[in-house]
């Protein structure tokens, strides 16, 4: 990788339960130990993702010990008209308690390994999971799923509806209302027999064997634990099977409020082009917005950390970044004003812009203060045009922003820029190709002066100034391509 710097915090990577637990009750824990003792070398923190049962809506890393025992765990089964991969590949049925009981004994060993081995806090997390659900069917036809498919919605989740009917998800409100909001009965009898209806009984299933692994590990270790998704329906006509059905998508949020206690938000992992309407449907109060994956686009983590005021980001493959990304060199001017960040969100102080349109206009409010924010190159061009200076503009580059062959993206070279209000007259700006004006809330006919601009960067909390900008250089506060920080004192 050379010599240079990710700027990384926190390392998320898979804890396999094919390796730590190879033979039924036979632990081995050094490759966990391993990772652990090398974040602490580089002052890392670490997220363990669980690959149990459920890793892509598959169960390929299981132990062969229970893979191979087909009796003891059987398989899923789907429908003959909707299943089109081979059944050798169908996963674990997760109705089975034989595999809840397996997967749970096996995490709890995991959580114990931690809270015995881990005393210094290395591990600040746990993914439950990852990416849960069935593909190829609206849900799990095995003789045990079929069983609970025609038995009574349980207790737990008819009172929770019943409680928050007028808070529940539009689309699953509406789904409800079709059998006329019954209070008791079987799935059918409530839901119907949609595969909108059958993703709500599979989203039961996964909320609760979920919930009952992170209760289980718990048990040992009190770490925050959360279920990430596959997104769904990404297309109109998506029904649900094309993505995992049963997954923690938008649609199905109600279920797993109602039976999931133990796990402490929901995450998206965005691979959609609509980055921000996805993210949005995940920030939400209850909910913090933490991102595991995602595409190499540091747009994103602006919206991220700004609009949404998400905890964090995690761009796929994040060890495969050049030299130079974009996205690295964000986390390094972030890195030494985390307290910054954190507290302008916890009290509102924050927001961010990205401009997905060349002439795009954004307007926002901070305090006392209207900002108008814009294309700073298209400002610049025009302003010398008024005063009769013209110029050929060059395009931005655009360079690889990763290795690889798959998911490789190019610099992202829209707009951005996150805000941060320091105090009632000064401003924390960190962006690329962002023009923005100042004006009083209460007076917009003319934009507020500036008393003095500074650009520079916080190290470990404190803000060091590097230089004054003034006269040409607030032509350009920010660079056409490239980040910096500034910060703006007001008259």
């Amino acid at each position: 990788m050379g010599s240079f710097q990710l700027n990384l915090n926190t390392v998320v990577l898979p804890a396999y339960w094919e390796l730590v637990e190879p033979e039924e009750g036979k632990f081995d824990f050094s490759l966990i130990k391993n990772h652990i003792d090398e974040a602490k070398k580089r002052d890392l923190k670490l997220v363990f993702l669980w690959f149990g049962a459920m890793k892509n809506a598959k169960s390929t890393y299981a132990p062969t010990w229970v893979l191979a025992d087909k009796q003891r765990f059987p398989r899923a089964q789907f429908s003959s008209k909707k299943a089109s991969h081979d059944s050798k590949l169908l996963p674990l049925s997760i109705f089975n308690p034989e595999l809840q009981k397996a997967d749970s004994l096996a995490f709890s060993a995991l959580t114990a390994f931690l809270a015995d081995y881990d005393k210094s806090h290395t591990v600040i997390a746990l993914q439950v999971q990852n990416e849960a659900g069935i593909l190829g069917d609206s849900r799990d036809r095995s003789a045990l799923a079929n069983a609970m498919w025609t038995s009574a919605v349980p207790k737990k989740l008819m009172n929770y509806l019943t409680a928050n009917a007028n808070l529940l998800n539009s689309e699953f409100k509406a789904l409800w209302a079709k059998s006329g909001q019954k209070t008791d009965g079987t799935w059918q009898q409530v839901f119907g027999t949609s595969a909108y209806a059958e993703s709500v009984f599979m989203a039961w299933r996964v909320s609760d064997y979920i919930n009952h692994i992170a209760a289980a590990g718990k048990k040992h270790k009190r770490l925050p634990m959360y279920a990430n998704a596959w997104l769904g329906p990404q297309n109109p006509n998506d029904q649900a099977g094309v993505y995992p059905s049963g997954g923690p998508v938008p649609n199905v949020f109600d279920i797993y409020k109602a039976t999931a206690d133990s796990i402490d938000w929901l995450s998206p992992d965005i691979y959609h082009d609509d980055f921000d309407g996805w993210a949005g449907q995940y920030a939400h109060p209850g909910n913090p917005l933490f991102v595991p994956e995602a595409k190499f686009i540091v747009g994103n983590l602006f919206t991220t950390l700004g609009k949404y005021k998400g905890f964090g980001f995690s761009p796929f493959g994040i060890e495969n970044g050049i030299e130079g990304n974009q996205i690295s060199k964000v986390y390094g001017l972030l890195k030494g004003m985390l307290d910054v960040v954190v507290a302008a969100q916890r009290e509102g102080r924050i927001t961010s812009v990205v401009l997905n349109e060349q002439d795009a206009i954004e307007n926002i409010e901070m305090g006392d203060y209207a900002i108008q924010a814009e294309n700073q190159v298209e400002a610049r061009h025009k302003f010398l045009l008024d005063i009769g200076v013209t110029f050929n503009q060059s395009p931005p580059p655009s360079i690889p922003q990763s290795r690889g062959d798959i998911m490789v993206q190019q610099s992202d070279v829209r707009p951005m820029a996150l805000f941060i209000q320091l105090s009632k007259k000064e401003f924390l700006i960190l962006g690329q190709n962002v023009n923005f004006v100042f004006k009083h809330k209460s007076d917009s006919s003319s934009p507020v002066e500036y008393a003095k601009v500074e650009e520079g960067v916080y190290q470990n909390g404190k803000w060091i100034a590097w230089r004054v900008l003034n006269g040409d250089e607030r032509l350009s506060l920010l660079p056409d391509h490239d980040f910096r920080t500034i910060r703006i004192q007001l008259l």
